[in-house]
């Protein structure tokens, strides 16, 4: 890491939660933070209110049957209930599972725990609340202390996560895509998305070019890697090339003596980590910025042909244009760090590795700089997705 940037400490939690649960869903968007809490309250409500209504239903069957054992067993088959649907969860999450990464099992079992402990957790107050109102409360008092652990730990992640500014969550184990010709790069990706302090040796690979066919699932890997690496705490971002050119306009440092660490950055009412400091940049739409030639009326039999040409001075002067930018914006400082970039024409992609390799003051050349993943779509595995909806 730089130094300069970490996880979320216990008040950077304390203060994003109270700006999630004392603001008002209709003025702002809601941050990831704010709906795993709201998750956590259903399961709570789910626990209890199910136990009651399930104790109602026992009460009316079996009449002579004492409160407390009403309670317990209403609680018990609560519980019994949500364990099943949780475990047809995680076999459901595994039938999903992609080709190419394995699946993390770990943090699904985690995950289900956390889930069956709030409701759990709401179910063992209402059965409480059948022996008595003070049972209740001291029930309710007991679990609020691994209640507030497991916020703690969720929340630095959920945290971590949403400072990234990804357009949305995506596990690599449900990628549904394959590297062509042959080529297997699934360890350099599992190491790219494993932060140093997960894994203290770093990555061979430190830079990555990601390209494919519409619909190979660059953004998708690269979401992906993001991903992965910010739930284990690791510090990255996500952004496209014009708006890592928009930081043209603001190259000043961003910390002086007296202001030692950086600010979250607020982009389109996210609030996010600097990308100047972040140990892994994710740079989408590389070759976006590309100025088709004009096109000839749409009835003309040229209008096809001329539309997906792309003339081969443009791709140099662009490529010229973003190499400069990059020296603009300091590209280099991330030599030593990490990076991904998402190109989507393949036939231009060994240019653009050049390109971003010479920014990033890489030496060598070919793969061994900046390796090449070209996806492809795996129409087998899309298919047995597809089935499991």
């Amino acid at each position: 890491m730089t130094g300069k940037l970490k996880p979320p400490s216990l008040k950077d939690v304390v203060k994003q939660l109270r700006y999630d649960w004392f603001g008002k869903d209709v003025q702002q968007t809601p941050t990831v933070s704010y709906v795993w809490t709201a998750d956590q309250f259903g399961h709570f409500g789910l626990g209890f209110q199910i136990t009651f209504l399930f104790g109602w239903i026992i009460a009316a069957i079996f009449t002579d049957l004492p409160a407390w054992k009403t309670a317990i067993i209403a609680a018990a088959l609560n519980i019994v209930l949500w364990v099943a649907k949780e475990v047809l969860d995680i076999v459901r999450e595994r039938k999903r599972q992609g080709p190419l990464f394995p699946l993390n099992t770990r943090e699904l079992w985690w995950n289900v725990a956390t889930a069956l402990f709030y409701i759990g957790a709401g179910a063992i107050v209402a059965g409480a609340a059948g022996l008595g109102g003070w049972h209740a409360i001291v029930a309710l008092v007991i679990l609020l202390v691994p209640a507030a652990i497991l916020v703690i730990w969720w929340v630095r992640r959920k945290m971590t996560f949403q400072q990234v500014g990804l357009p949305f969550l995506f596990r690599l184990t449900n990628l549904c895509s394959k590297f062509s010709e042959g080529a297997d790069h699934r360890d350099t990706v599992i190491a790219l998305s494993t932060p140093e302090r997960v894994n203290p040796l770093p990555p061979t690979v430190r830079h990555v070019l990601v390209t494919g066919s519409v619909g190979s699932g660059k953004t998708c890997l690269a979401c992906g890697i993001g991903t992965e690496y910010a739930f284990r705490l690791g510090i990255a971002r996500y952004t496209t090339l014009t708006k890592l050119f928009e930081a043209t306009a603001d190259c000043l440092p961003k910390t002086t003596p007296d202001k030692p660490h950086v600010d979250l950055e607020e982009q389109d009412g996210r609030v996010l980590w600097p990308w100047r400091d972040v140990d892994l940049l994710i740079v989408d739409d590389v070759d976006a910025l590309l100025v088709e030639p004009p096109l000839p009326a749409y009835d003309k039999d040229s209008y096809v042909e001329a539309a997906v040409t792309k003339r081969a001075d443009d791709q140099i002067s662009l490529r010229e244009i973003v190499r400069h930018q990059l020296t603009i914006v300091g590209i280099e400082r991330f030599k030593p760090r990490r990076t991904v970039w998402i190109i989507s024409d393949p036939e231009e992609a060994e240019a653009w590795r050049d390109t971003i390799a010479q920014s990033l003051g890489l030496s060598g050349g070919g793969n061994e700089a900046l390796p090449i993943i070209h996806l492809e779509r795996d129409e087998q595995a899309l298919l047995a997705l597809a089935k499991t909806k």
